[in-house]
This record gives structure tokens, sequence and C-alpha cells, in this order.
């Protein structure tokens, strides 16, 4: 629920208020907070609010970057607490500059989201975090990893200001991120490790075991997160364009072509494919068969190995016939020589 301001507010700051940023943490502190409540009604539990907004609070719904929260337990009313002065965790926006504003808000059930009484503050103030500076991209490997590769990280903290550890992680989400909580499935991630202010780590490459998300479309967000202590908080992110559907689907292996090559001298070739359909072909090669002799089939093979020419030496059908007569008349003449 987003916090907002009652209708009837009796909550009030009464003198200043302000807060101090310490690192990681912040102090909160106001003169005096007073319950105005003229039918004797005690408040619900209060916490003082610090938000970092994009523009100053003028009432209404509240958004923005909850820098930090200070409970305060409930006001009986025409009663007071003063002076309030404590320190409280922080939780950091993403870098940049913003409006600051300390609201009193009361419990209504679900979270402080009732707001009684703001206090913006002139000057806006300048949050300086580790930062992406240069392309940053991923690969999802064959190997089912995934690479993930950023041109630079670099801290803008003064030089005795070091940072938290500091991770890559890389999230399938619903939707782009733009801030804040969020909700999605964490594919890879890798600790950094700390990086002192002014300092830098260049062509960062990292090939990381991949986690995929239930199947669905998804934005892929690289993330560089901070231990804060408490927990993880991002510095700063980028959103890749083009969404991704899980499971991954590869591209199929490209299929080979037939390619053909002279057969060695001592190998035949494969025959060539006729033209002809092939149950065209099949059904003239029957019809064909059917025409010739049986004896014809089947003296076909010996008939076409025999494909060298005969020897014009060899006898002719009817040489012996010819010899015959040729030995007679030799015979005759020899005997008249006799």
């Amino acid at each position: 629920m987003i916090p907002h301001t009652v209708e009837h507010p009796y909550i009030k700051f009464n003198g200043n208020s302000g807060y101090a940023r310490r690192g990681d943490s912040v102090a909160l502190f106001a003169d005096r907070i007073d319950n105005l409540n003229s039918s004797g009604v005690s408040s619900s539990d209060l916490a003082l609010q610090l938000w970092a907004c994009q523009a100053p609070y003028h009432g209404g719904p509240l958004t923005g970057w909850k820098l930090a929260e200070l409970p305060l337990g409930g006001l009986q009313a025409n009663h007071y607490l003063a002076p309030v002065d404590s320190d409280t965790s922080a939780s950091m926006p993403e870098a940049g500059d913003y409006a600051i504003v300390l609201v009193i808000a009361e419990w209504d059930g679900e979270g402080f989201n009732r707001i009684h009484d703001y206090h913006n503050y002139p000057n806006r103030d300048v949050f300086l975090h580790p930062r992406f500076d240069g392309p940053v991209g991923y690969r999802c490997l064959d190997t089912g990893r995934i690479a993930v590769d950023v041109g630079r990280i670099y801290s803008p903290r003064d030089p005795n200001n070091t940072s938290g550890t500091l991770c890559l992680e890389l999230w399938a989400l619903p939707e782009p991120y733009s801030g804040g909580a969020f909700t999605g499935h964490a594919l890879a991630a890798v600790t950094l490790g700390s990086l002192a202010g002014g300092a830098s780590w260049q062509d960062c490459a990292y090939d990381l075991e991949m986690t995929p998300p239930p199947a669905g479309t998804y934005t892929l967000t690289l993330m560089l997160r901070e231990w804060v202590g408490n927990g993880y908080a991002t510095r700063d992110h980028f959103n890749f364009a083009n969404p991704v559907t899980f499971p991954l689907v590869t591209a199929p292996p490209r299929a080979s072509e037939t390619v053909s090559a002279d057969a060695p001298g001592d190998q035949a070739a494969g025959p060539a494919h006729s033209s002809q359909p092939a149950d065209e072909a099949d059904a003239a090669g029957r019809a064909a068969a059917a025409e010739q002799p049986a004896d014809s089939l089947a003296s076909q093979a010996s008939q076409q190995a025999r494909a060298a020419p005969q020897n014009e030496n060899l006898s002719r059908p009817g040489t012996p016939d010819k010899l015959i007569g040729l030995a007679r008349r030799l015979f005759e003449k020899l005997k008249q020589h006799w």
C-alpha cells in the first residue's frame, strides 16, 4: 500500500527536524512531535520516515525510496515527544540526486501508511555508488552456462570511502526493473569484492553457471549490488532490450549438403538417377522384360560381359567344308603330275 496523507491530521512537528547520513546509517531528529487531537484520541504506533523522491512532497500518495524508518510508539492526546534523536539503518537509493522529505506516519494495520505531517529539505541530496561505466552484455553458451561482460565498474565515492562487498546478479524479471523492491528469478551471480572510492575494474568478463527460470518470457536485468550490513542493495542496473523466452531453444545443426565427387579409378561410380518418375521407370522396366524371351533375359549378363571384339582369326560357321574341298582339288593336281 502506498503511504498517503490523512484527511484530518493531528500529529504534528513542533520546531525543527533534520537528518544526517553516516555511511550505511542515518540519524533522524525532531525538536518535538505533538498529538493535537481535541477529542482525546491516542494515536496508533508512529514512525519517522525519511524518503528520497524525484520532487518535493506536497501531500497525497508518497512515492520514492524509503531511506530509513524510526519507530516511535503510540502518542496520547495532548502529549508530545521531545526531543527525538536516534540513529537507524538506512537503505540508500540508486545513484543520483533526490529531494528529501521526513514524514510522521501512523500504523494503519498493514504498515506506516497514514501520513500526518512532513518536512521537505531545501537542498537535494546526492547519492554516489559504484556503477556500470561502459557497455554491458551477456551470451548464452552451449554448455548451459552464461557469459557476462562489463566494460568498467567504477566507484565515484571519496577515496577513503570503500564500498561494501559488491556482486553482479543477472535476473529474469516479469518487466523491466525501475528501482526499488522487485520479484523475479536469479539466473547467475558472482561476488566481486570491495572497491575503493575513485577506483575501477576494467574489462570484466565472467563465465557463470546459469539456473533457468520457469518457462515464460522475461526481461533480463543485470544488477550491481552492494552489501549494506543487513542485505544487498541495488546500486546500478541495466535492462536488456530484447525479452528472452525460457526454456532456451538452440538452433538445430545445419544440414550437410550432398556433394558428388568423381569415383576413384578402381571404384565404380553410383548409378545416375533417371529423370523419369520412380513409378514410371519401374513400369517401363517391367514392360521391357515382358517383351524379351526368357533365355534372352537369362543371357543378358553374359552378353554384356563379352564387351571386347572377337579375334578375327577365329573360325566362322562353315569353315571345315571349304577346307575339305580345297584338299580334294590339291590331291587331283598331284595325281596328274605323278
